[in-house]
């Protein structure tokens, strides 16, 4: 069974209809793992070397019930270090996209293992489909297209005031992202994704 192409406009909409299901996810950073274990009522098993046997920081079980997640990072998530939440809330975020997404597709494939469930989601087509599908569920999720413009146009006002041309500043896109991605408790790559996937600031 294949997975259905869908717009970044869909995919948008989802991801805000599942945000705004939580009161604790109206401002970011979005803490995904409660909103995973309480709010989801999903399993988090810390599983030791997960990242290492398939790089991946958690991983959704085809019951859609479990999610596995790196042990090591997991613990570094709960003493507060910031450098791992920023790539583990992602993955959450990401695994979320594929239970919001992804869920009837496969419920009806009825996997009896989960090496069944590996090689449907390994298939070439599916796998870059559905990757595609979380990766953008995720960034919209963790990064509210309102509070993102509200955070560029703060940093534009500022920048304008030094150069009107500050846009063509070598570097000047990263170095904004930079700026901003601490707010949304992300990496600067993922608001670079968004500027170009919001239309904010697209890729020429």
């Amino acid at each position: 069974m294949k997975i259905d192409y869908r717009s970044n406009e869909e995919i948008h909409a989802w991801a805000d209809d599942f945000r705004a299901m939580f009161s604790d996810a109206s401002a970011p950073p979005i803490d995904v793992i409660y909103i995973a274990e309480i709010e989801l009522g999903l399993e988090i098993i810390p599983t030791p070397h997960l990242f290492s046997k398939i790089g991946m920081d958690a991983a959704l079980a085809p019951d859609l019930e479990t999610v596995y997640v790196d042990e090591e990072s997991y613990l570094k998530w709960e003493a507060g270090q910031h450098w791992i939440e920023k790539r583990l809330r992602f993955s959450f975020a990401h695994e979320l996209g594929h239970r919001v997404l992804h869920e009837d597709l496969i419920k009806e494939s009825n996997f009896q293992t989960l090496e069944d469930f590996k090689r449907w989601a390994g298939s070439a087509e599916n796998y870059q489909r559905a990757e595609y599908q979380a990766d953008e569920f995720a960034g919209r999720l963790l990064v509210p297209i309102d509070i993102l413009k509200t955070e560029y146009d703060r940093y534009q006002a500022e920048a304008e005031k030094y150069d009107s041309n500050w846009r063509g500043i070598e570097g000047i896109r990263e170095h904004m992202a930079k700026k901003i991605a601490p707010r949304f408790g992300v990496n600067h790559q993922v608001i670079e994704v968004r500027f170009d996937h919001e239309g904010i600031w697209p890729v020429n």
